[in-house]
């Protein structure tokens, strides 16, 4: 059997590894992967770390970067990115990668698919993980028609407008080292568009570098889509501190290089990043006659309407929703990778539960679930069925709301509380009865808050929530002699997605090496 996939992102390095692990023999799988970019699969949530450019490291890189970028590009392992796997992974584990493989065309008829070069690659099964691109709001002169294209897959693609000078987005690698050296060579204020989760955290860490930093949102407060006007509120004052200002309720309308252009004021910036969504890659499939809504149109078992092809990741649209998160691309992938090597043919895709959290340089903001819209509403409106229990402390930084219905947390917003995040996850994900003293449960006195330290944590709670591993599964790896940090994120995976959880799979290294 045959197995192609097209993308060689997160979601496609996880769907390569899942394939081979239940079916190790490569005369029985051949698994190819196809990547448009120059490097091996990365870690693309990190990016933004990378840009931390007052350190030393990421300076040489952005300089080198600058000077000479063809050779950057050409050694992937000196740019500001973590590889997935090390060096001769994919060799030994009979995975044929081929990077710099654009994908222009699938001939479904004949179950191939056609390189920008020529190539054709045969398949039996075809997976499309192609992923999203970013949206590129409408500010006059951020678009360039100058040098610098991106071409857009499909037979018949037209080229798009690239960005102006000092413009950028932070999707992939090779905008990770444009960004870098960009900023090694103009060490002035920075402008994000976009207060969402990915403008927040490069924001962050611009700021934690050195760097003035401006976030203008045209919504009433960051992240409007999960959190609530109170932690939006006390996010803000959070960001003013770390050195992040917020501009809300503005469109930025134009760019010049040297400001960009509000509605009512200027912001003076030699540096843009746009980060105003993204929307899912689905040319190639639209082009081949697949059925595409606002993602590729995906069943319970991940399927496209080809039976012959399935997609997964960010640009797969599953139950009307399109993903955007790693945790739910990585568990598509399981899914695929169990029914397609027979490990589990009856293994279906039902949806993630949405928790996001953004830790980074001194911020600690987590959402889950949904939120009510108005708590207050009249009787009989539903919004008020909800018990919504909520602590803000402005001053300090801090605010945690958590709505409870039917004695289940049913979602949660919070800021600067860190110590309740875990219960609150398992709480969530698990739909377990909630404590009657909810506050007791932010404020970490609850009775079953105590299960957060490492000796009385259960082994079922979930670490590391993007790769599913549990405080057994650490256990377990160490009793197999595996004694550190490092070596429990090979074996289990812990740490390797947003790496939000890596103070705790320390804080457990630390309790098992005092239990002998």
């Amino acid at each position: 059997m045959r197995v192609v996939i097209v993308g060689a992102g997160m979601a496609a390095a996880r769907l390569a590894e899942e394939l081979r692990a239940g079916q190790p023999d490569p005369a029985l799988l051949a698994v190819t992967v196809l990547g448009a970019e120059p490097d091996e699969p990365y870690n693309r949530i990190m990016l933004s770390h990378a840009m931390t450019s007052g350190s030393a490291g990421t300076a040489a890189v952005a300089a080198s970067a600058a000077a000479h970028p063809s050779s950057v590009a050409a050694h992937p392992a000196a740019t500001p990115v973590a590889r997935l796997k090390p060096t001769g992974w994919w060799q030994r584990n009979h995975v044929d990668l081929r990077t710099s493989a654009n994908v222009i065309a699938i001939g479904r008829p004949e179950r191939e698919v056609v390189l920008a070069d020529g190539t054709r690659v045969a398949y039996d099964h075809l997976v499309l993980a192609t992923g999203a691109q970013p949206r590129i709001p409408p500010i006059a002169g951020v678009r360039s028609q100058g040098a610098g294209t991106a071409q857009v897959p499909g037979p018949g693609a037209q080229p798009e407008p690239g960005l102006a000078p000092g413009a950028f987005t932070l999707r992939d690698a090779a905008d990770g080292r444009a960004l870098a050296a960009h900023l090694a060579a103009h060490p002035g204020p920075v402008a994000v568009v976009g207060g969402g989760f990915i403008g927040l955290e490069i924001a962050c860490a611009l700021a934690a570098a050195g760097r003035d930093v401006t976030v203008v949102h045209p919504r009433g407060w960051p992240m409007n889509r999960v959190l609530d006007a109170g932690t939006g509120a006390v996010l803000i004052r959070a960001l003013a501190t770390l050195g992040v200002r917020v501009r809300t309720h503005v469109r930025a309308t134009g760019w010049d290089g040297r400001g960009l252009v509000l509605d009512d004021d200027v912001v003076v910036a030699n540096t843009l990043v746009l980060t105003a969504g993204q929307a899912a890659r689905t040319d190639l499939a639209r082009c081949s006659g697949l059925k595409v809504g606002d993602g590729v149109v995906v069943d319970d078992e991940l399927l496209t309407s080809d039976p012959a092809i399935s997609a997964i990741g960010d640009c797969a649209e599953h139950r009307g929703i399109v993903g955007g998160l790693v945790a739910p691309a990585w568990e598509q992938a399981t899914v695929l990778a169990a029914r397609l090597t027979g490990v589990d043919r009856g293994a279906r895709y039902l949806g993630g539960s949405t928790v996001t959290r953004l830790k980074a340089f001194g911020l600690d903001v987590v959402a889950m679930g949904a939120l009510a819209a108005d708590p207050y509403g009249a009787p009989g409106c539903g919004c008020c069925d909800v018990g919504v229990t909520a602590i803000s402390e402005p001053a300090r930084g801090r605010y945690a709301r958590v709505d409870v219905a039917g004695g289940r947390v049913v979602g949660a917003a919070l800021v600067g509380h860190p110590d309740p995040v875990g219960m609150l996850t398992q709480l969530y994900e698990s739909a377990l009865p909630v404590p009657d003293d909810v506050v007791s449960v932010i404020l970490g006195r609850a009775e079953a808050v105590s299960a957060e330290t490492p000796a009385t944590m259960p082994a079922a709670a979930v670490v590391c929530r993007c790769n599913g591993v549990s405080k057994g599964d650490l256990v377990a790896a160490w009793s197999d002699g595996v004694r550190d940090r490092a070596g429990l994120a090979e074996r289990t995976r812990a740490g390797t997605g947003c790496g939000g959880c890596s103070s705790a799979v320390e804080g457990i290294c630390g309790w098992l090496r005092e239990a002998g």
